[in-house]
C-alpha cells in the first residue's frame, strides 16, 4: 500500500488515543507518518469506543486499611446483586476488572 500523501510505503503500526487509554492498529507511512485505518481497523476501534461509553462511573471510599467501590444503583439492580454477594477482581493491561460470580 502507498501513502496517498507522499507515496511512500505503509506498514501496519499500534496507535493509541491516549486521553481515552484506546490502541488501535493503523497503517503508517515510513515517510511522512501520515496514518490510516482500513474499514476492518476502524470497524474495531468503533467497536471500542461503543464498550466506552457503556462504562460508568464509580467512586472509592476508605474501608479501614482497604478503599471500597461503590457499584451506581442501576447496575446493582442489572446484576441483582445484594451485599454480601461475592465477586473477583484482577489487574489487566487497562486497568482493574470486576467479575461477579
Amino acid at each position: 500500500m502507498k501513502c496517498p500523501l507522499c507515496k511512500g510505503r505503509m506498514e501496519k503500526a499500534t496507535a493509541a488515543i491516549e486521553e481515552d487509554s484506546i490502541s488501535f492498529e493503523t497503517y503508517r507511512c515510513t515517510s511522512c507518518g501520515e496514518e490510516l485505518l482500513n474499514k476492518d481497523q476502524l470497524k474495531a476501534l468503533a467497536s471500542k469506543y461503543r464498550h466506552l461509553r457503556k462504562a460508568k462511573p464509580i467512586h472509592f471510599a476508605k474501608w479501614g486499611n482497604s478503599l471500597a467501590v461503590r457499584i451506581p444503583q442501576k447496575m446493582v439492580l442489572e446484576l441483582n446483586l445484594q451485599e454480601g454477594t461475592e465477586a473477583l477482581i484482577l489487574r489487566e493491561k487497562e486497568g482493574l476488572k470486576i467479575i461477579v460470580g
